[in-house]
């Protein structure tokens, strides 16, 4: 090791504390003290058109899901403003998983270019800004920041691991203010922003699988503040894909009073228990529901960003790249294999709640359940370059050009879809499917939301 670099590192590991340092953030939560968070199941669906109840669902994927997501979000501002409708303001709540929580997120604390004043945290919601933080190279960047000298003391002699490290990559990138630098927690998300659900799965004994989710509903169950937790870990505690990122770890200060002695929850990426945000979604209609809450329409759109990987090419003698020389990433193609039985049983649930519930009281015509998905796509040459893009913090230019022009293809003025929504904010009914897919592909509708037999 050079020697330079040495004479950094040594002063900082005599500073060290004990191996156990690092391990959480997560602060206990003061008692008698209110929550007061946009981080809860506890919509109030008043943002927009207040008789209407809108949620958007993001899907897990890396940087595809993440530029996937962005990029409908500027088209749903985009495709009505000439009729004045922007349907992103008027979403109350969005629910989100791994690479698709980075844009949720980002959203969340961003302030729209024509508002008042000047941008809160520095973060503009606008195109061209967006697009670039969605394609960055995140895993360059975190291998970078592996060698900073205080990260090298901190990884060897502390609990401080990989995913630690990613967490401030993100929060370097996305989620401080500008030009300062703080780190944002969750009490900064804008307040005039939807609701806000970044969903985990609990890889602790005895909750091993079960959904986790960086709200004050579960952060209760464990008496953490929720507020004072950093939007960038809560990013990344959705986002720990197995074999590549470490548990995110949380002290659980309920057990610990319990057992007198400190116990810990460790979460991992969303996608376990749900990929695709709907369980969420269904404990926020349930909510609304307990509390009496009335709302006359209800909009859901689910940013699928689900590719049928064709597995390796026949082709490709050595199937390695450069970070393969890390970590093999063939156990991405595992277990987005196994993630597809786990997205079928999760689209058939939702539906089957959907029709059981919000359609009984609602009715058809008031109702839309709308997932957008490259499945639509009609152009097989673009189809097929869409279901390549890996899952991986990471994309290229032209794979993001190819998701651009997806969204330009399937968020149209014609959309039927979308017009159907239009007609909801508008106050007006519809008379199409209320499980509505791309006009253009009507087999994909009755395989994800078959009719009851």
């Amino acid at each position: 090791m050079n020697s330079r670099i040495l004479c950094l590192i040594l002063p900082m590991l005599a500073t060290l504390p004990a191996c156990t340092s690092f391990s959480h953030t997560n602060i206990k939560q003061a008692e008698s003290t209110p929550v007061i968070t946009k981080a809860t199941f506890n919509v109030n669906p008043s943002r927009g058109r207040n008789d209407t109840l809108m949620i958007l669902a993001f899907s897990g994927g890396g940087s595809r899901a993440a530029y996937w997501a962005a990029s409908v979000m500027f088209k749903l501002q985009q495709v009505f403003a000439s009729e004045g409708i922007d349907m992103l303001a008027e979403v109350d709540a969005i629910s989100s998983v791994s690479g698709g929580s980075l844009p949720a997120a980002y959203y969340a604390i961003s302030t729209d270019p024509n508002d008042d004043g000047p941008p809160l945290h520095g973060r503009l919601w606008e195109e061209k800004t967006v697009k670039d933080l969605m394609s960055r190279n995140y895993i360059s960047r975190w291998v970078g920041n592996w060698f900073w000298p205080v990260n090298i003391g901190k990884f060897w002699f502390t609990a401080y691991d990989r995913t630690d490290i990613m967490a401030q990559t993100f929060a370097d990138n996305l989620y401080d203010t500008l030009p300062v630098g703080r780190d944002l927690k969750i009490r900064d998300l804008n307040p005039d922003r939807p609701y806000l659900i970044l969903n985990a799965t609990d890889g602790t004994q005895e909750e091993f699988g079960s959904p986790f989710t960086f709200t004050a509903e579960d952060f209760e169950l464990i008496q953490s503040d929720i507020n004072d937790y950093t939007l960038a870990r809560a990013v990344m505690g959705s986002a720990t894909f197995p074999a590549v990122f470490n548990y995110m770890t949380l002290k659980d200060y309920e057990k610990s009073s319990e057992n007198d002695k400190d116990q810990f929850r460790h979460v991992f990426d969303g996608g376990n228990a749900d990929n695709l945000g709907l369980r969420s979604v269904k404990k926020i209609l349930t909510t609304l529901e307990k509390k009496g809450t009335q709302y006359d329409k209800l909009i859901v759109i689910l940013v699928d960003a689900y590719a049928r990987s064709g597995g390796v090419s026949k082709d490709n003698a050595d199937t390695r790249k450069f970070f393969d020389f890390i970590v093999d990433s063939n156990f991405i193609d595992a277990t987005d294999s196994l993630l597809t039985g786990n997205r079928a049983q999760t689209l058939d649930n939702f539906c089957g709640f959907l029709r059981n519930h919000p359609l009984k009281v609602l009715g058809k015509n008031r109702f839309i359940f709308y997932p957008i998905q490259f499945e639509d796509v009609n152009d097989n040459r673009l189809r097929q370059n869409l279901n390549r893009i890996r899952t991986n913090f990471k994309i290229s230019e032209e794979d993001a050009g190819y998701i651009d022009e997806a969204a330009d293809q399937l968020l149209t003025s014609a959309n039927r879809c979308l017009l159907a929504i239009k007609s909801l904010l508008k106050g007006k009914t519809h008379d199409i499917d209320p499980f509505c897919h791309y006009e253009s592909r009507p087999i994909i509708s009755s395989e994800v939301c078959p009719e009851d037999n």
